[in-house]
């Protein structure tokens, strides 16, 4: 079993620390990548030290009707909107799988996924799930949605996980997309970041740009955002956001390039609206990249 705290490259044998200073591959018995791209950049986003275990105890302890929402979101309209999809991208995904579990046992694994975030917690969280670590986050009431739901079991979950090679990327998408990116994606997916990660307006029609250079023409999107939100509040910490309503985020969309065909808009009522900072509702948006 790997220590998710200390991983030796398959390829080098070099350690590789928790911080992801270096690029390696886990040494655990599926293809998995592990990659950072702020080596010698460090970034001054606030992220970076994103609290990922207090995050996903928070919001991703059971799943209730935002989280199913979410879900259905997912397996639900990736159906009428795929073509060949035999890889995707997760921009900026923080330490949450949901998405990518949820389609994996909704459509099958892709030949390549790739999961990106700034932070170095995030993505050992990720890890830690993948390999099946001791210290992973328990998934046990997703693992029971998607059962009862979709009527696949845990371990078939864990294999079909398995069965794509991942990439682990430590990357700031305040920074340009890479150009072996570019248009490289079947399936691209953001949820809960872009408005998050966004101070005014300009900035989020620049984040929502590279979701566009990511895919290939016909690509699938799958996005997510927390409507009217001044923010997040985790432990004694506050990440504002960018405040977007459903009126507005198809006009978003559309400045920043993305011609989206067969768009789908859901939404979910918030479950404590009363909550600080407080948000409307969940907003998700979905479609396919002309082309």
């Amino acid at each position: 079993m790997t220590d998710c705290r200390c991983i030796v490259s398959q390829r080098s044998g070099r350690r590789f620390s928790p911080e992801f200073a270096t690029t390696g591959r886990s040494s655990g018995a599926f293809d998995l990548a592990l990659i950072n791209l702020m080596a010698g950049a460090p970034s001054e986003s606030i992220f970076c030290e994103f609290p990922a275990r207090g995050y996903l105890e928070t919001y991703y302890s059971a799943v209730d009707p935002e989280n199913a929402a979410f879900v259905r979101s997912v397996t639900e309209d990736i159906w009428p909107l795929s073509a060949a999809s035999d890889s995707a991208i997760e921009v900026a995904g923080g330490p949450c799988l949901y998405a990518l579990m949820s389609l994996i046992a909704s459509r099958g694994p892709f030949k390549d996924v790739a999961f990106t975030d700034a932070g170095w917690r995030t993505l050992r969280e990720v890890e830690c799930r993948l390999q099946d670590h001791p210290s992973r986050f328990a998934h046990d009431p997703l693992l029971g949605w998607l059962s009862d739901e979709l009527g696949i079991e845990g371990g078939g979950l864990a294999r079909l996980l398995r069965a794509s090679r991942w990439e682990l990327a430590r990357l700031d998408w305040r920074r340009p997309v890479a150009p072996t990116w570019r248009h490289s994606y079947d399936v691209v997916c953001c949820h809960y970041f872009a408005a998050s990660a966004s101070d005014d307006e300009n900035e989020l029609v620049a984040f929502l740009q590279k979701l566009g250079e990511l895919g290939r023409p016909g690509a699938t999107l799958l996005t997510s955002f927390v409507c009217r939100a001044a923010g997040t509040t985790i432990g004694p910490r506050e990440f504002p956001a960018f405040a977007v309503g459903q009126r507005s985020i198809l006009g978003y969309l559309e400045r920043a390039g993305l011609e989206l065909e067969d768009v789908e808009l859901r939404s979910a009522p918030s479950k404590d609206p009363a909550s600080s900072p407080g948000y409307e509702d969940l907003l998700f948006v979905s479609g396919r990249l002309a082309g």
